[in-house]
């Protein structure tokens, strides 16, 4: 079957119209416009120059992100006055990755850039030294906006240059001042881009006083779209929120208290897409008794003519807990004023500062004027490796201000709230007995765990140099293992007027730190202390002559000798005793 064709003159009309709306359509959709829908071409302000030398030879230069070319004619630019102007009245492509100068002055800038193309629109926006606003537009959408302030400049002759394409326009870590000899690169890659393929890395967890939040710092500026929960696990329990602080740091909330020590960070990225990995400890804030102060030079060898290197004032604290303790935003306050007033001295210890688990800090005062390689620390204790990597923090404050008097006076340690943690009210009789002149010698603490008020758990450093700043002190080695202690007292009974005294005698299985012995009645009445507080050996020998502490011979009676000696290492006193009896002449 088959149906007739008819070929009538209307039928031809029609299809006639039919084939030229077939064909208009047709090249409607083949002409190379953007529609709606597309998205703004990707293009920023890379460099800007806004006050040169010669003071006309200003110029704007843009960069080309995206991967596909860009017709410059469909842009327009301003600055802070927002009165916009084509970028060029021509159509001018600008490829991918390309860049595009528009200068103010061309006579200037080719005498600066000879063989640097240029484009230069009518009537350019000068830019003010003072601080303004660039700002590119496409259509009625603004793509880019840089507000530049003269901080941002460390040179006064070069151009503001972008470090890396890719990070925010507004930042400031973003924009350096060109380091190029002729004060930027305009048409060509910024002297400050450094291709970067080193991922940021955490250089510090500090967890606040209440325990609920962490801070964390990283070495560069991180993308915020990389920041999330999930790439923050160690404590406990993952973070209820997480915020950005300034570009390189990140606050992590948690709704209870934290007592993890170790935070593991994943999938953070830079602005160039390095994603990192890392574990870190977390650092606390101080709380009471989390730093304790365990040595103080408050009168030091100053003498430039006794062929000994000047020591600094200094004082030493120690972290006996088992995790990491912030330094970030301690002072010192000494003995307040009759007035109620105290002296105020403000560290200036930064967020990258901590004590480790058992580790030591120094605080010392060096001179404003030295600027020598070496610090009065480094020369003053020259076999102590104060700089090893694994040594103690370091921190220098200027000598007028840490003021360490020589006679009583109070070191009183605050965390950055003002809450007190460490208090040490010294007096310079706590040096050792018989030492004539405390000049260049240290107090030193005996036991971290005994009172810091206590004179007995202080004495005179015993360190060739004076001091042991950043290391364990000198006042004893740490105990070793042995058998178990005697102390014994020969003769027993001994009566005063006949034998005139009675050896008491020591031993024990370590080198102690210190030791103490006193006498005692049958009731616990303090009789008599027989040695004070001093440095010893594993062995000793003392004479008890029957008296007590005025000078008068005691009763008929049992009395108990208790000896009692000082382990440094783990901050306990042991105690020994035996009895000693007190007879009258026949």
């Amino acid at each position: 079957m088959y149906f007739p064709l008819h070929y009538t003159p209307s039928y031809w009309t029609r299809l006639r119209r039919l084939l030229l709306v077939a064909a208009l359509l047709m090249a409607w959709l083949a002409m190379p416009t953007r529609s709606a829908a597309q998205s703004p071409p990707d293009v920023v302000i890379n460099e800007i120059m806004y006050a040169p030398q010669p003071s006309q030879n200003e110029y704007i230069e843009l960069y080309n992100r995206s991967d596909a070319d860009v017709n410059l004619s469909e842009l327009s630019y301003a600055n802070g006055y927002r009165e916009f102007a084509p970028v060029t009245d021509s159509s001018v492509v600008l490829q991918a990755g390309g860049y595009a100068v528009l200068v103010r002055t061309p006579s200037q800038f080719e005498a600066a850039f000879p063989e640097v193309p240029y484009l230069a629109p009518d009537g350019f926006r000068a830019l003010r030294n003072s601080g303004d606003t660039v700002v590119l537009r496409y259509g009625e959408t603004n793509i880019d906006e840089v507000t530049y302030v003269p901080s941002w400049s460390t040179r006064d002759d070069a151009a503001l240059e972008r470090v890396e394409p890719n990070a925010p326009s507004q930042a400031p870590f973003n924009w350096q001042s060109a380091t190029a000899p002729a004060g930027g690169t305009p048409g060509f890659q910024n002297s400050v881009f450094t291709p970067d393929s080193t991922p940021p890395t955490p250089l510090f967890a500090q967890v606040d006083a209440d325990a609920r939040r962490i801070t964390l710092t990283f070495t560069e500026p991180l993308n915020p779209a990389s920041l999330a929960s999930a790439s923050f696990t160690g404590p406990e329990r993952a973070p209820v929120s997480v915020e950005q602080g300034d570009a390189n740091t990140v606050r992590l909330f948690y709704t209870e208290p934290l007592r993890a020590e170790t935070l593991t960070v994943r999938g953070i990225r830079d602005w160039q897409g390095n994603s990192t990995e890392a574990t870190l400890p977390l650092s606390y804030a101080p709380q009471q008794g989390d730093l304790v102060v365990t040595e103080i030079m408050y009168r030091p060898l100053s003498d430039d003519f006794d062929e000994r290197p000047n020591q600094p004032e200094y004082f030493e604290v120690v972290n006996p807990t088992e995790r990491w303790i912030s330094l970030q935003g301690l002072f010192t306050t000494n003995r307040p004023r009759d007035t109620g007033g105290a002296d105020t001295l403000n560290l200036g210890i930064g967020t990258q500062h901590v004590a480790p688990s058992g580790g030591y800090a120094v605080v010392y005062a060096e001179p404003n004027s030295d600027n020598e390689a070496s610090s009065t620390l480094d020369r003053a204790f020259p076999t102590q490796d104060l700089s090893a990597p694994d040594g103690p923090t370091v921190i220098a404050v200027p000598r007028s201000r840490l003021g360490l008097r020589v006679q009583p006076d109070r070191l009183r340690l605050h965390r950055a709230d003002g809450e007190p943690i460490a208090t040490v009210d010294y007096h310079p009789d706590w040096h050792a007995p018989g030492v004539q002149d405390t000049r260049g010698l240290s107090l030193e603490r005996i036991s971290l765990t005994a009172p810091a008020a206590n004179a007995m758990n202080w004495t005179s450093s015993a360190h060739p140099e004076g001091g042991t700043p950043g290391f364990p002190n000198s006042v004893g080695p740490p105990p070793a293992e042995g058998s178990t202690a005697r102390v014994s007292a020969d003769p027993s009974p001994f009566a005063p007027e006949v034998d005139q005294a009675t050896r008491i005698q020591y031993a024990l299985p370590f080198p102690p730190d210190w030791v103490q012995l006193r006498i005692f009645d049958a009731h616990g009445r303090p009789v008599r202390t027989v040695e004070e507080t001093v440095l010893s050996g594993p062995e000793g020998e003392v004479l008890w002559d029957g008296r007590n502490d005025a000078g008068r011979i005691v009763r008929m009676g049992v009395y108990v000798v208790l000896m009692e000696a000082q382990n440094w290492n783990d901050g306990t006193s042991t105690q020994h005793r035996t009895t000693v009896v007190v007879a009258r002449p026949l």
